[in-house]
């Protein structure tokens, strides 16, 4: 399977992160609150599969057969200045989109968005805001409950077959 055109390559995203919206959102708001308030962050959304193997509904290729790796996301918080040190050196692919992050932490709503940096396999990277679900209040506590004490992680791995 090809996504080739834009818009379905939008789409193939905005099914993703529906899909892990309900932990992805508290992750990112009890980090935000761990980090640095004025700078701010985002959210690093990352997968050894391709999009379009993410976009699959079930994990069945075209060729009919069951995929044999599980379709996973790891999810990690960053701040501008961790992108910048740690991942825009390892990674120039991944710095070519440092002017659309600053851009994004400038327009993002925070209470009410979630900035997102998308990366798979294929090579498809993108920034985007996508809206907070659940709302920041919901998403703080549940935040509370899943990533802090004993639970308390720098990354979360999502396998999207068992959401």
């Amino acid at each position: 399977m090809i996504i080739a055109s834009p818009d379905e390559k939008q789409s193939a995203r905005e099914d993703i992160f529906r899909k892990i919206r309900f932990y992805a959102c508290p992750f990112a708001v009890i980090k935000a609150m761990a980090s640095n308030k004025e700078e701010g962050g985002f959210l690093f959304v990352q997968s050894e599969s391709t999009l379009a193997e993410m976009s699959l509904p079930i994990p069945i290729l075209g060729n009919g057969r069951i995929m044999t790796k599980p379709r996973s996301i790891l999810l990690h918080y960053l701040s501008l200045a961790v992108y910048d040190q740690e991942v825009c050196r390892e990674d120039f692919e991944l710095a070519l989109v440092r002017n659309e992050i600053i851009e994004g932490l400038r327009i993002c709503k925070k209470e009410v968005e979630v900035l997102l940096l998308m990366r798979f396999r294929c090579g498809h990277v993108a920034v985007g805001i996508a809206p907070m679900i659940p709302d920041y209040k919901l998403s703080k506590s549940l935040g509370m409950q899943y990533y802090t004490g004993e639970h308390d992680t720098s990354t979360v791995l999502l396998n999207i077959d068992d959401i």
